[in-house]
């Protein structure tokens, strides 16, 4: 994001909803962090203080100002049959119907494959693109990858080879558990764009790496 700031989401597992945790001053990455390890990532179970309940009049009804003085507390990583739980619960198969709707910006998306996987530089920036099926049939083409987890494998794997979507790929469609969570921009040239925000799959894709291990293997940020 802007000012080198991040975005972050979980699931409340009282009310079953996205929040989106967010400072007034924006999030920055060392937010994620406790010392030098990373527990804000994938289905880990986080502790945060709410000070209270800020939505969007449309789409963005997950944001929770928190506060600033009280760090995230790692409790523990879910179980893969926790997650299937979590997944069932909270996974939609028709991602245009669920837009329309206009009362969430946060997704996880049911997905029968992903159809193309790349990287291009645009406007001087590293960016990664993906064309994908969601279970309803619909292709959504060409979505910008925002996940800094996605987009550090992609540039750790480009340093050893400059090989990675044909395996990436193949591994998501033939997994019996494919999802893709997606998130909706702010209102930008009069439109909320979608995001690819993670690739999930279980076993987990990246085996349970986080975005600082794949970063700290080739010494820079994305």
């Amino acid at each position: 994001m802007k000012n080198e700031h991040i975005c972050v989401s979980g699931i409340d597992p009282q009310t079953w909803r996205f929040v989106r945790p967010v400072f007034q001053t924006g999030l920055q990455r060392n937010f994620t962090m406790e010392g030098s390890t990373q527990i804000i990532n994938h289905f880990n179970l986080v502790e945060m203080e709410f000070k209270y309940y800020q939505p969007g009049y449309v789409y963005h009804t997950e944001d929770w100002i928190i506060n600033e003085n009280f760090a995230p507390k790692f409790i523990r990583r879910l179980y893969d049959q926790e997650i299937v739980n979590v997944l069932n619960i909270m996974a939609i198969s028709d991602l245009n119907q669920a837009i329309q709707l206009q009362n969430q910006s946060l997704f996880v998306v049911k997905t029968r494959q992903i159809l193309d996987l790349w990287d291009e530089i645009s406007y001087g920036r590293f960016k990664v693109r993906i064309t994908f099926v969601d279970n309803a049939g619909t292709v959504h083409q060409r979505i910008p990858v925002t996940d800094l987890l996605t987009l550090a494998f992609i540039k750790y794997q480009k340093s050893k080879n400059g090989i990675y979507a044909p395996g990436l790929i193949n591994y998501f469609n033939r997994n019996p558990y494919r999802y893709i969570r997606i998130g909706l921009t702010r209102q930008f040239r009069g439109k909320y764009w979608k995001q690819v925000t993670a690739l999930i799959t279980i076993p987990d894709l990246f085996n349970r790496y986080t975005f600082s291990f794949y970063e700290n293997q080739i010494g820079t940020q994305v």
